[in-house]
């Protein structure tokens, strides 16, 4: 799966995030930036720049895949950054995907520090189990495809439903549908949104229906009604296209009902009729 442009995205909307995992002190307010080191020929994604000059600088490194280089790369990367920032302290951080992934090279254990991402995410979970980063990383690491499945509606929903800005929100949504989808490799794009309305049932508390992973209502219940159904036969189609707003979320919550598409002719007629009469 790919990770690196991902992983730089989740801590690019909220770098806080980066020390808050590591159990690092804060630096305050900073900016993860992609420098490019000249001498080195090459870029270097996960620098975190904090606002306050007397804060150190810190470069991060996300390892999914073995690389027996990393700390000293990571090392030749700290001191480069410190020639862009003359007078800066730098310290260097280096997640790993597993823990046999790290090589432990000495010396330069004692120069960066190194973290096994999914024990730190899932000591967060046992604290915070609601917290967006919780979610946003299932896709990647949960073990069971079974269980992500049968709860990734409920991951979209924690992350869709948190406190975090609107940008930071829409991020996280990007990143776990995008890794949902290469996770699930052998899933139809429309049987990744059908498995994401597995909540639907609580729409009626959410009313977000509209709003679930950007697809809107009207694709929203095509998506369930072929899942569950089959074909959907050209006049449900055509009806459905002229759905209201209001009653294409009252549809998305009658749908919880998982009716016949016999039942859904019959509400989409009561609905039309309904619609005439407010407009007369």
């Amino acid at each position: 799966m790919k990770t690196d442009k991902e992983l730089y995205r989740i801590f690019g909307v909220a770098p806080e995030w980066v020390f808050e995992l590591a159990g690092l002190p804060s630096p305050g307010k900073s900016t993860l930036q992609s420098v490019v080191i000249k001498a080195l020929e090459r870029r270097a994604d996960g620098v975190i720049v904090p606002k306050a000059s007397d804060q150190s600088i810190t470069v991060v490194e996300f390892q999914f895949q073995a690389d027996d280089t990393i700390y000293r790369r990571t090392v030749v990367e700290m001191a480069a950054v410190q020639e862009i920032y003359p007078g800066r302290a730098v310290q260097g951080v280096i997640f790993f995907a597993y823990n046999s992934l790290d090589p432990q090279t000495a010396p330069w254990t004692q120069v960066v520090r190194s973290y096994v991402l999914p024990d730190l995410l899932q000591e967060w979970e046992r604290k915070q189990p609601e917290h967006p980063l919780v979610a946003v990383f299932k896709p990647l690491l949960a073990e069971s495809e079974e269980v992500l499945q049968r709860q990734a509606a409920g991951y979209l929903r924690a992350i869709k439903q948190s406190s975090l800005s609107i940008p930071c929100r829409r991020t996280l949504e990007e990143v776990f549908i995008s890794w949902l989808e290469q996770r699930f490799k052998d899933k139809t794009k429309k049987e990744i949104e059908t498995m994401l309305l597995g909540e639907l049932p609580d729409l009626e508390e959410t009313a977000s229906g509209k709003d679930l992973i950007r697809i809107g209502c009207e694709k929203a219940i095509r998506a369930f009604l072929a899942a569950r159904h089959g074909t959907i036969p050209a006049a449900i189609q055509e009806r459905i296209a002229k759905l209201t707003p209001d009653e294409a979320e009252n549809m998305m919550r009658y749908l919880a009902q998982c009716p016949s598409l016999d039942e859904v002719t019959q509400w989409l007629a009561r609905s039309k009729t309904k619609g005439r009469r407010a407009r007369t």
